[in-house]
């Protein structure tokens, strides 16, 4: 198992990687992250029959995490040491995403074999 902050969360390809080698993990993400649900999928359009065919599209737009979470999502208050005040606690929830944006994106199309694919 893997835990790390915001600074790797931010790191599709450092996420990717730890995937890739069958690795759990668990990372804190900037909020201002874009993501759609895990549940989503690309779904493809039909081709219209006049030049290449169209890319898988998602049917919903890619949104802030802080948008993802809804009634049904925990949170769960962790506490990890004493510090030099008092205890340091904070609340967390575990969401399941799909990430998205251009490093995302860029990332997804250069494992696919580049742009086109």
């Amino acid at each position: 198992m893997v835990v790390a902050d915001a600074g790797y969360g931010r790191s599709v390809s450092f996420r990717l990687a730890l995937e890739e080698r069958g690795w759990s993990y668990v990372m804190a993400v900037d909020p201002k992250e874009i993501a759609r649900p895990a549940r989503a999928e690309p779904q493809q359009p039909v081709h219209g029959g006049l030049g290449p065919p169209t890319l898988p599209r998602y049917r919903e737009p890619a949104r802030p995490l802080p948008e993802l979470l809804d009634a049904a999502t925990v949170f769960e208050e962790v506490t990890w040491r004493q510090g030099s005040k008092a205890t340091m606690t904070s609340r967390f929830a575990v969401l399941e995403v799909r990430p998205s944006g251009k490093e995302a994106t860029r990332t997804a199309q250069e494992r696919a074999g580049g742009r086109s694919r």
